[in-house]
């Protein structure tokens, strides 16, 4: 599968809950998740896909609470919208705390970090 028939796909089965793909190579090695905006910018026509799936914010928060157990928790705001609370070691050991917005952003931003950017096993 290329990137240009993803793409084609996407244009026809993405819903309006899809926020993120997950995508894996033909060698079935790894698997890596991206919003779906940023794929479709990125991805080049001729590139070559074993398969992808498409996830919702709620599937993506899913996948983050099994990576990371105890790390992260969503609370219900009456004003703004939802939160993340995500607590994480700092670069000198210290717990940090940080409040995020619940946006595919933030989720992908603490995926991103959780992971450095790598791709994860499938």
């Amino acid at each position: 599968m290329t990137g240009k028939e993803i793409l084609q796909e996407l244009a026809t089965q993405r819903r309006s809950d899809h926020q993120f793909i997950k995508w894996w190579r033909k060698e079935n090695d790894f698997a890596d998740y991206e919003l779906i905006d940023n794929f479709i910018k990125d991805a080049r026509p001729d590139q070559e896909f074993a398969g992808y799936s498409l996830l919702s914010i709620d599937q993506m928060w899913d996948l983050l609470t099994r990576m990371i157990p105890g790390q992260v928790k969503r609370e219900v705001r009456t004003r703004g919208g939802d939160v993340v609370i995500w607590t994480r070691e700092g670069t000198k050991g210290e717990s940090q705390t940080h409040e995020c917005p619940y946006i595919p952003e933030s989720l992908m931003t603490i995926f991103d970090v959780t992971t450095r950017g790598n791709p994860i096993d499938r």
